[in-house]
């Protein structure tokens, strides 16, 4: 069953910075509140609005510029209204699929992945865990690439394949913090400091240590796994050759594509090419993402998408 598109608005947005040609823009019922993307696809968190006490996923396909409304079940925990809150902890995107984390309870907070698709948008459950609402989060979902999207459970990292699919699982050595991807390969952080780099088998291809707690921001490329450490110093790991680079101060990294760090300093969206050190201004967001095909960026219930050759083009002026 198709999902019933939104009314989508294309809004002819002046470039605020130079970019080459207007951003494609959609918005959203409510304040977004979460953005992933990978490839063509993007997925938002829209926050409640008039008539919904709960948030609900949005994914906007970019070729067929639709946007389509994930999950029929949204408000079923607010409606309830738990003593210790509900909500939506995180997103992930791939294809048409979407998977996002949802939590509610009282003493005892319910976590459950759920997922669903453009052609099947009724939520899925894929996981439930119940621990006590001040234990960190028992499921981690992580960040999704055009062909795969790990999330974990514990230490046990399971990962799907865009259509659904499990690719496989890892058991890690570790209490699993995060976990990210590029094409088929996944990277996972370990509490205690440590990284391992998957290669689409399952199979460990490169372990990282980090002092413990100083990986504050971080993504996997073509180019290796790139991570903000503490004190803004941004490192590109490929086995044992680091590249280093720092960002400037109260800067935090967001993403990583084509070889531009992609960063946030106050409300600026910013991109440093790591090769010349080029720093350019792109938009003024509250969050954004990079993919190899363009940025994606969100300000109130407004997305808008930049393609990369505009990306590109503000960085060679």
């Amino acid at each position: 069953m198709r999902a019933l598109a939104l009314p989508v608005v294309f809004l002819a947005v002046a470039s605020i910075a130079s970019a080459a040609a207007a951003d494609r823009s959609v918005t959203s019922p409510g304040q977004v509140r979460a953005l992933a993307r990978s490839g063509y696809s993007v997925a938002f968190l829209s926050g409640p609005y008039a008539g919904h006490c709960g948030p609900h996923v949005e994914l906007w396909s970019l070729v067929t510029r639709s946007v389509y409304r994930l999950g029929r079940r949204t408000d079923a925990f607010c409606r309830e209204a738990p003593s210790t809150g509900s909500g939506i902890a995180d997103i992930a995107v791939a294809g048409t699929r979407a998977l996002w984390l949802e939590y509610a309870g009282g003493n005892l907070r319910d976590w459950v992945l759920q997922t669903a698709t453009t052609t099947r948008p009724r939520e899925r459950e894929l996981e439930f865990e119940e621990v006590d609402v001040d234990a960190p989060p028992p499921i981690v979902l992580g960040v999704a690439s055009e062909q795969v999207m790990p999330y974990s459970v514990g230490s046990t990292v399971k990962v799907l394949r865009a259509n659904g699919s499990r690719a496989f699982i890892w058991n890690a050595p570790g209490r699993v913090t995060n976990t990210t991807s590029y094409n088929a390969n996944v990277a996972v952080f370990v509490a205690g400091g440590r990284c391992y780099v998957l290669s689409p088998a399952g199979t460990v291809q490169q372990t990282y240590t980090f002092a413990p707690g100083s990986v504050q921001e971080f993504a996997l490329a073509g180019r290796g796994l790139v991570v903000q450490l503490t004190g803004g110093k941004v490192q590109i790991r490929n086995g044992s050759a680091v590249k280093s680079l720092a960002l400037p101060r109260g800067a935090r990294m967001l993403d990583f594509a084509e070889g531009i760090v992609l960063y946030k300093l106050g409300r600026q969206i910013r991109a440093r090419r790591a090769s010349t050190g080029k720093d350019v201004f792109l938009r003024n967001a509250t969050s954004a993402v990079l993919e190899h095909n363009g940025l994606t960026y969100a300000v109130g219930r407004r997305v808008s998408s930049v393609a990369m050759v505009n990306v590109q083009a503000t960085l060679r002026r």
